[in-house]
């Protein structure tokens, strides 16, 4: 990694934090008192757009919504897409203000935290629990009620460049049960902002595919999210340079 990234790794990190402990305690946290969720939603898209901002300042992160016009402005759908930053998260809101997730339920229990989650009607979920399967379907029936997308990672965590996990099914059950719109979003943003503490300057791009056709096999699903997640996020790396950071077998599916 360059010096001049590591410099700016220190600003934006010594920038980054304050900014999200006094933004989301001063701003967002009060806004959960409000009668409804507008007000937090709002809170929460202020600080997306200024995270961005500080990255593109401190870090020279810049960002793209690669092919944004493909996805709804309004309306229930799943957007399946790769995990490998925190950055993800904030360009999916960026994107569509009005997105939910899916959430382990122990965040619930943390002060401030649980409450934003809550106010947001973010979906509480047990991972632990042998009946997931089976909460898929209320978690179709939130989604649909809302009129709102779904953001879902099918490899359920954030996954390092060069790493490979194995696709979760989560979004197949979704798309089979509720007739949702799935579609798949491939991206870079761990070249950039990454798990660790080192960032480095350049474009991270979010590139949306086109939705899924209906009717395909859980096997067809599958293997198309594969194509769609994993291996378009490896091309995306290696568009910006760094196809060092990938294996040789980098596109196989994680068995």
């Amino acid at each position: 990694m360059k010096l001049t990234d590591r410099i700016r790794s220190l600003f934006f990190n010594i920038v980054f934090y304050p900014y999200t402990l006094l933004f989301c305690g001063l701003i967002v946290a009060p806004m959960c008192f409000a009668r409804t969720e507008g007000p937090v939603r709002r809170g929460i898209g202020w600080y997306c757009v200024g995270s961005l901002w500080v990255a593109r300042i401190c870090s020279g992160i810049r960002y793209e919504h690669r092919f944004r016009e493909r996805l709804p402005a309004k309306g229930a759908l799943i957007i399946a897409a790769a995990h490998q930053s925190n950055m993800d998260p904030i360009l999916t809101y960026v994107l569509r203000g009005d997105v939910t997730a899916l959430a382990k339920k122990e965040l619930f229990n943390i002060p401030f935290i649980g409450s934003i989650l809550k106010k947001a009607n973010i979906i509480r979920i047990d991972r632990q629990s042998k009946k997931a399967h089976r909460g898929m379907q209320e978690v179709a029936e939130h989604v649909v009620e809302k009129g709102r997308p779904l953001i879902v990672y099918p490899q359920a965590t954030r996954v390092a460049i060069g790493k490979s996990k194995p696709l979760k099914s989560g979004a197949y059950y979704l798309y089979k049960d509720a007739g949702l719109k799935v579609y798949p979003v491939a991206t870079n943003t761990g070249l950039f902002w990454t798990r660790g503490f080192w960032h480095r300057a350049g474009k991270a791009v979010f590139q949306i595919g086109e939705p899924f056709p209906s009717g395909l096999s859980k096997e067809e699903f599958m293997a198309r999210l594969h194509e769609e997640v994993v291996v378009k996020s490896n091309e995306l790396v290696r568009e910006a340079g760094y196809e060092d950071l990938l294996p040789d077998n980098a596109d196989m599916r994680a068995k």
